[in-house]
Order: C-alpha cells, then sequence, then structure tokens
C-alpha cells in the first residue's frame, strides 16, 4: 500500500499551479496596460477639448492666441484632476479590499 501520489499526478498538479500563476501574472499585466491607457486618453482628451474650445474662442471673438493659451491651460487642469480622482477611487477601493 502506497499512499504517495505517483508522478504523473504530481506533474498534473506542478502544472496546474504553474498555469494558474501565469494567468494570474498575465490578468495584472493587462489590467495595467488597461489603466495606463485610461489615464492618458484622460489626458488628452481634456486638453484636446481645451484646445478645441480655445480655438473656437479665438475665431469667434478674434483674440488670438489668447483664448487657445487660456482653454489649452484649463483643459490640461481638467484633464490632471480627473486623473487625481481617478487614483483617490482606486487607491479608496483598495484601502477598503485591505482593511475587510
Amino acid at each position: 500500500m502506497n499512499n504517495q501520489p505517483d508522478a504523473d499526478d504530481l506533474k498534473k498538479r506542478i502544472n496546474k499551479f504553474s498555469d494558474d500563476t501565469i494567468n494570474k501574472k498575465n490578468k495584472d499585466a493587462r489590467g495595467n496596460v488597461s489603466f495606463g491607457f485610461r489615464i492618458g486618453i484622460e489626458i488628452v482628451s481634456a486638453i484636446a477639448v481645451g484646445v478645441a474650445i480655445g480655438i473656437l474662442v479665438d475665431k469667434y471673438l478674434q483674440t488670438k492666441p489668447f483664448g487657445l493659451i487660456i482653454f489649452f491651460i484649463l483643459g490640461s487642469m481638467a484633464g490632471f484632476l480627473n486623473v487625481y480622482r481617478v487614483m483617490r477611487r482606486i487607491e479608496k477601493d483598495s484601502n477598503s479590499n485591505k482593511n475587510g
């Protein structure tokens, strides 16, 4: 009577553990890439909207380049504010996951 697992069973368990670990790492990597992409889109879109509004203001009020400059700065500030909000929400979620 041998209570030891055979080599095939051991090999299957090792492979399953390895596959689970690799899948978890790939999932984490995909999550990080999508997070970075989201942050980039937040900043770029806010700046693009600010520039577009600035160009329209300059065109209709003939205040070149002051409208563009002002709305570029406002768009940049809005983009970084959005990123700050996202980061704060993620930090809050991670703290609540750690605490319980």
